[in-house]
């Protein structure tokens, strides 16, 4: 950190425990918090995409994001839950004389006026430090370079692992933000320099071999050997298997090969798409899940016909549920996106090659010059059939520590993995999700033993508009409303065999990261509780009091 300033910020007296708020020292802002009446003083927004902190919440001696849930602790910024990749800066304190002192440096990591736009690890974090690592012969591989593999591979480095690290992906890039894609790049908002999660320096510096436009194709265990494509095997002590998903590209329908429909996984597939769009009149996205309609909201502008093709009655409809879809119709109606439910493609249609119009079982005719892929993935784990006993959906069954076999670990899209609190097995597709796993199964890599207890948390963006969602209902009992859906300011809450399970909200920021915290602490209330309008942080301060 640069030559450090003394600021007098605030009276002695500006806050009482569990208060925080934002001032001004000389040109940065600083949060000022106080706990157990001992003053903090943390950068005022959030490293990953520049979140006002103020409008978080202190979950006992954590600092949680309002939008992203990423976590740091309160007596010196450490970085304690992802979706950030960096430490949050801190400043230090002194009280004397009636007024609370902050030295900050001259030229502090400051947030980024435009995070879309700039790299997840520029927006105004500290990289982690990593430990001091004692001599270590041994190997470790990771397949994948996606959330889950990249935040492995930085938290051996932390945990003090000195051995060799080696991290392979079949695609060209370094690891880079894929929740981007569909929002901010698709959109025009970010380019791609914005886009990798770290600068190539960082792997150089941590010692990190990255392997790019690597494919593995097959896994001896009794030789812990990984056999990749056009190299001798990799010999490993210690294997993470993260190569997420690849994406249904409906090889069965006819046209499927037609210049002008594209999937949506990778920067080159958005690029495609953005370019293919710059031109086009009429876009057809099919499917209505998150990507799909995140792809539309990115697309309908300049004049452009967005079309959305959805099996079912409303998007969303088997993760949120119907009321909740019919309010994400509503909003893309109302920006201009054209909707036909409960449709089943038949056909695409093309002229010289390229897609012209997409055919409905109903027989209508679609005019399209793009039709985008937005039907979801599968896992990329053909290379395991013949080692692993994969499940129907192409996953790979992990204990509680994420262990798929002896030496060998599985993380993100592919791992099926028991829920905490008895809530069965289940694969999930979150990006937050996949850097947690990323994390636990790195410290299991090095003997740890740490059971995988993070509860899942998914957010999307559409018109400026967030929705957050916690916890995992595959299926639900009934769906407890507080607030106006309608309005986009509601609380869903979802239960299941008389617990609350899953949660969704929009403008309950706050509330949301209670809910997280009530339901990593197992003391959600009963869906009969539910009904009445709850007291969330209340709730959490009588389940884990500030500052324990």
């Amino acid at each position: 950190m640069s030559e450090l300033t003394e600021t007098n910020l605030a009276p002695a007296t500006a806050l009482q425990d569990g208060e925080m708020r934002i001032y001004k020292a000389h040109d940065t802002e600083v949060l000022l918090l106080r706990q157990q009446g001992q003053y903090h003083a943390l950068a005022a927004h959030c490293p990953h995409y520049g979140a006002p902190l103020e409008k978080g919440k202190l979950v006992g001696d954590k600092l949680v994001c309002p939008w992203h849930h990423a976590c740091f602790r309160v007596t010196d910024g450490a970085l304690c839950e992802p979706p950030s990749l960096d430490a949050l800066p801190s400043f230090p304190v002194r009280v004397a004389d009636g007024r609370v002192w902050v030295q900050v440096p001259k030229n502090p990591p400051a947030s980024t006026a435009s995070p879309d736009a700039t790299p997840t690890a520029l927006v105004g974090g500290e990289t982690p430090a990593a430990n001091a690592a004692a001599p270590d012969a041994r190997t470790f591989v990771l397949v994948g370079a996606g959330a889950a593999s990249q935040f492995a591979a930085q938290t051996l480095r932390q945990e003090g692992f000195g051995g060799r690290i080696v991290m392979l992906t079949t695609e060209p890039e370094p690891p880079y933000d894929r929740t981007k894609l569909s929002k901010a790049y698709l959109a025009g908002k970010a380019e791609k320099q914005a886009l990798p999660l770290r600068d190539t320096s960082f792997y150089k510096q941590h010692r990190i071999e990255l392997l790019t436009d690597t494919r593995a194709i097959g896994l001896n265990l009794p030789t812990k050997e990984l056999h990749v494509s056009g190299r001798v095997p990799l010999r490993y002590d210690k294997l993470l298997l993260a190569p997420g998903g690849v994406p249904n590209l409906l090889a069965a329908l006819p046209g499927h090969q037609l210049a002008g429909v594209l999937p949506l996984r990778n920067p080159t597939d958005a690029e495609a798409i953005r370019q293919a769009a710059s031109e086009a009149a009429h876009v057809v996205i099919i499917g209505a899940g998150f990507i799909g309609m995140e792809a539309a909201a990115s697309l309908v502008a300049d004049g452009r016909r967005v079309t959305v093709i959805a099996q079912e009655k409303e998007p969303f409809e088997r993760v949120l549920g119907p009321k909740i879809g019919a309010m994400f119709r509503n909003l893309h109606k109302r920006n201009g996106v054209r909707f036909r439910p409960e449709a089943v493609v038949a056909e695409l249609e093309g002229e010289n090659g390229t897609v012209t119009a997409v055919r409905l079982q109903s027989g209508q005719r679609l005019p399209a010059n793009v039709v985008v892929l937005g039907v979801g993935v599968k896992p990329a784990t053909d290379f395991l059939q013949h080692t692993f006993a994969l499940e129907k959906d192409g996953g790979l069954r992990v204990d509680a520590h994420l262990q798929a076999a002896e030496h060998v670990y599985a993380a993100g899209d592919i791992a099926r993995f028991p829920l905490a609190a008895g809530l069965g097995q289940h694969r999930i597709e979150h990006w937050r999700v996949a850097q947690q796993h990323g994390a636990c199964a790195a410290r299991n890599m090095l003997g740890q033993q740490q059971p995988f207890s993070a509860v899942p948390f998914f957010w999307t963006q559409q018109y400026g508009k967030s929705l957050r969602y916690v916890g995992h209902a595959e299926t639900w009992d009934e769906i407890i409303f507080h607030g106006d859906v309608r309005r986009q300011d509601f609380m869903a809450l979802y239960a299941h065999q008389n617990r609350l399970v899953a949660a969704a909200a929009m403008n309950r920021d706050q509330d949301m990261i209670c809910i997280e915290a009530l339901m990593a602490l197992g003391q959600m209330p009963t869906p009969t509780a539910a009904r009445r309008k709850q007291n969330w942080a209340r709730l959490l301060e009588q389940a884990h009091p500030v500052g324990t």
